[in-house]
């Protein structure tokens, strides 16, 4: 006769019933967590590959080669779709060289997060005043000019159980800046 604690028939099924919920969601959320690296390395190599053919489609006017590069990240991206009910954000921002695309730095002396007249500030182009950032009208800009696009990319989890951790949707956002062609060339 055996006393209470003393058979062990069993005890490997049990053990087994208490851990394998929790293997199997680190298995998941493995997965879960590989499944956007996969579509954010995705994401970032179809808007390289967009903003390095629309670089030399001068002869394109703004409009087409716009929905040439929205085309172009859509195939690329064909084979991972956005989540459900949710719109792609693709835009993009011209300037005529790159020290425009973001502001001179500066030294808050006084803490409050914006630039004073009385602050110093990094001087990059050397015109003796603090410049902003200065975008010019346009989606795709001119011979010479540069473009930075940003690509906001909505993805949902691969599982739905795993809704509860990742959430509906993770947003997935790749830039890239890319300098027009120096004159028109051929149509690619």
């Amino acid at each position: 006769m055996k006393y209470l604690g003393e058979d062990e028939e069993g005890v490997a099924a049990i053990e087994f019933a208490m851990l394998a919920p929790v293997l199997i969601l680190l298995l998941m959320g493995a997965i879960e967590s590989s499944h956007y690296v996969m579509v954010k390395i995705a994401l970032d190599g179809a808007v390289a590959t967009a903003a390095r053919e629309g670089v030399a489609q001068l002869n394109l006017s703004e409009d087409e080669r716009d929905a040439k590069m929205r085309a172009r990240i859509a195939s690329l991206m064909s084979g991972h779709k956005p989540a459900p009910n949710e719109t792609v954000t693709i835009s993009t921002t011209v300037y005529r060289k790159f020290g425009d695309s973001y502001p001179e730095g500066f030294e808050d002396l006084n803490g409050n997060g914006v630039y004073d007249p009385s602050e110093p500030y990094d001087d990059r182009n050397r015109n003796g005043s603090r410049d902003t950032s200065s975008a010019v009208a346009g989606k795709m800009g001119d011979v010479g000019d540069v473009v930075a696009y940003r690509v906001v990319y909505p993805t949902a989890p691969y599982f739905d159980m795993m809704k509860p951790i990742f959430g509906d949707k993770i947003d997935l956002t790749t830039s890239t800046v890319a300098r027009n062609e120096p004159e028109r060339g051929v149509v690619l």
